[in-house]
């Protein structure tokens, strides 16, 4: 779970000491704080939905804290979102509570497995973004997840992800192996500071992600420790395991990030004839 300095802190026992995965407690909100304004992904995103006849649902997949919801909704789309996180959804339904009624009517959450969720309805699009698939523990897991998401989408409808490039190049030189910090001095008797560090596995295409916070705050110091794993699927997997499902590529898109070219977006189809052969019901 630990490694590095990471481990040797953990190892002290200190007082005030929590375990936390990244989506969970202290971490949720962190999380929210340093990527909820990420926006590489909206662009294609609203175009894809904007394909859509007005009126159309649609369901997001890992939605988190509810960011490309946000945009969908103010789009005009009806959508839900789905998290295996509940943690992540109560940030999710604040954010959403804050918004006009107009717009948080158009919003529906539910916590789930994204490889195994029945919600009783078809979509014409379903999204997994932010490079989601890499929670995803193994192959298998990614397979299991087309077919979910085959269930619950309409005759030629459309699924949108994307996935870190797994290459020799972006593990080295990409991620680097540092220790980052992020320090946050809110008031004379507030104040926060992360350590993060990742390890990667090179033969196995994943990493382990480490965080160590102290939260100062009232005179009284917390101490958080995290951990979350990560799996950086090989492209050829990912196209065999499409070439064996009910879907087609119907468009592939690049998305350069931190200067390099390092994540691909596929949109995929679902084959209309599969429809008709489809008896796994989604209720």
């Amino acid at each position: 779970m630990y490694f590095g300095v990471f481990q040797e802190l953990r190892n002290l026992n200190m007082p005030g000491s929590v375990d936390f995965d990244l989506y969970e407690g202290y971490y949720s909100e962190f999380y929210e704080a340093v990527t909820g304004r990420t926006d590489y992904d909206i662009a294609l995103i609203l175009e894809q939905a904007g394909k859509l006849a007005e009126g159309r649902k649609v369901l997001e997949l890992a939605c988190g804290s509810g960011r490309i919801l946000m945009h969908l909704a103010n789009r005009g789309f009806s959508v839900t979102g789905l998290d295996l996180s509940e943690d992540m959804l109560k940030i999710c339904r604040k954010k959403q509570a804050q918004l006009p009624a107009r717009l948080s009517s158009r919003i529906e959450t539910v916590q789930g497995d994204m490889t195994d969720f029945k919600l009783g309805e078809r979509f014409p699009l379903i999204v997994l973004s932010a490079t989601s698939i890499s929670l995803l523990r193994e192959l298998h897991d990614f397979k299991r997840m087309l077919g979910t998401v085959e269930q619950h989408l309409e005759p030629g409808g459309r699924f949108i992800f994307d996935y870190v490039l797994s290459n020799q190049s972006h593990n080295s030189d990409y991620r680097g192996g540092r220790i980052n910090s992020v320090t946050l001095n809110l008031g004379p008797d507030h104040k926060q500071f992360v350590l993060i560090g990742e390890e990667e596995n090179l033969q196995q295409q994943s990493a382990v992600m480490n965080f160590y916070a102290e939260v100062i705050q009232n005179g009284e110091t917390k101490r958080i420790f995290g951990s979350t794993f990560k799996k950086f699927f090989a492209e050829e997997d990912i196209l065999q395991a499409i070439d064996e499902s009910a879907f087609r590529i119907a468009e592939s898109h690049m998305y350069k990030l931190e200067g390099d070219e390092n994540v691909r977006c596929l949109v995929l189809e679902r084959e209309a004839d599969s429809y008709e052969q489809d008896h796994d019901l989604v209720h």
